[in-house]
């Protein structure tokens, strides 16, 4: 029989004698347990391997209990009221104390005792559980109850996601990508809750996504965009001189921000599904469908010359229909709806389209209206600041093959 391919976890190391040993000592009522509900009273076994840890160094740095020691260094000196953080939630225990050289010496740090009490493996699991959906009025139900546990609020849980989102909105926006060859960035405006971002994501030459950044505004404000790409110079993931494709949407904010940051250094392609979804607005409902099946064969036309004809004809097609508006939306970007054909790129797939849908979870819960904004706050940027994991991934619709841009 062939053995499982499954790692064991590492184990604690005991003979078969000390582990009898130590089953004796622990005088497990076995019946009571079983009634009460074995994996609970596992749970609650947590509790005491904590205390045996710290009980551990004890014995390390201050010898049995009662021995005599001519050179002893370190005593004990008694318990007192403490708690340690097991499964999300603070467990009561008496912490032991030590001292160096007698009563009059100072105190000295257990350091099991401390890392038992670090905050950021409790702060990372309530970000996480904030971030996939679970509201702050069902944490309780979803973390495992130890026996006296503490810390399972909705404020103390919301406290926590807050500043672990905090901690690593602070970490995505000043990391620096150094080593990375990024050739396109997109712009475009994502919603999340009520409030609208800038975002910018990267397509390196490997064909790989990359959430770069993002500041809270829309793409009209050329301000907001214009503080985007600054932060980007100035991290080093793109140079002012250029050499990049940038794609957009129609906001009047992004493209000036872009020429006035870039000049003409840089090469910009208008996102063609953000166009599709403009013009498709103008027409009525039974004209869209044709619309569309003609747009996508004017894009997917393989030379710069024919993409302009056929949208040419396609502009036409419309004003003969009486769709005005929606023939005067459709070459509103003029050239920039074929620069990649321009530049002879094989990326089509990848770079014609900025517009990437993604789903949010709105925040729900009943919390005090201050608590609920910065919740929101954090987690729409924590949202944005953790979507690197997704947007890794090659999009199974489109071919994220390396477009070839040149230095512009």
């Amino acid at each position: 029989m062939s053995r499982s391919s499954t790692k064991q976890p590492a184990s604690v190391k005991l003979s078969k004698a000390r582990k009898d040993t130590l089953t004796k000592q622990l005088d497990f009522d076995r019946k009571a347990m079983v009634e009460a509900g074995l994996h609970d009273s596992l749970h609650n076994m947590l509790a005491l391997i904590a205390e045996l840890f710290i009980n551990d160094e004890v014995l390390e740095v201050a010898g049995d209990r009662y021995a005599r020691c001519n050179n002893r260094t370190v005593s004990r000196w008694g318990t007192q009221p403490g708690s340690i953080k097991l499964l999300e939630q603070s467990v009561a225990i008496n912490k032991p104390r030590l001292r160096a050289g007698g009563k009059d010496g100072a105190e000295i740090e257990i350091a099991a005792y401390k890392q038992l009490n670090e905050p950021d493996f409790l702060n990372e699991k309530a970000a996480a559980k904030l971030l996939s959906g679970l509201s702050t009025r069902n944490t309780e139900k979803a973390i495992t109850e130890l026996f006296n546990g503490r810390g399972t609020g909705r404020q103390t849980i919301s406290t926590r996601g807050i500043r672990e989102m905090t901690r690593q909105l602070e970490h995505f926006k000043a990391r620096r990508l150094d080593n990375t060859d990024i050739a396109v960035v997109f712009i475009d405006g994502v919603g999340l809750a009520d409030r609208l971002f800038v975002t910018a994501l990267g397509l390196d030459r490997s064909g790989k996504k990359i959430v770069l950044d993002f500041e809270q505004g829309s793409t009209e404000n050329s301000g907001i965009c214009r503080k985007l790409l600054s932060n980007l110079i100035d991290r080093g993931i793109l140079h002012e001189t250029g050499g990049v494709l940038f794609v957009i949407d129609g906001g009047k904010g992004i493209r000036k921000a872009i020429r006035e940051v870039f000049g003409n250094s840089v090469a910009v392609q208008r996102c063609t599904e953000h166009k599709r979804r403009n013009v498709k607005e103008k027409l009525p409902k039974h004209a869209q469908s044709n619309f569309s099946q003609k747009f996508s064969a004017a894009i997917n036309k393989k030379t710069c010359k024919a993409a302009q004809n056929a949208l040419a004809r396609l502009k036409s097609d419309l004003e003969l229909k009486g769709y005005k508006s929606a023939a005067v939306s459709l070459l509103e970007g003029g050239s920039e709806l074929v620069t990649i054909h321009r530049l002879g790129g094989t990326a089509r797939c990848a770079v014609h389209s900025s517009h990437k849908p993604h789903r949010i979870n709105v925040l729900n819960g009943t919390i005090s209206d201050t608590q609920r904004q910065a919740l929101e706050q954090r987690r729409a940027d924590g949202t944005l600041a953790s979507s690197q994991s997704s947007t890794s991934r090659k999009d199974h619709a489109q071919t994220l093959v390396t477009p070839k841009v040149q230095k512009i």
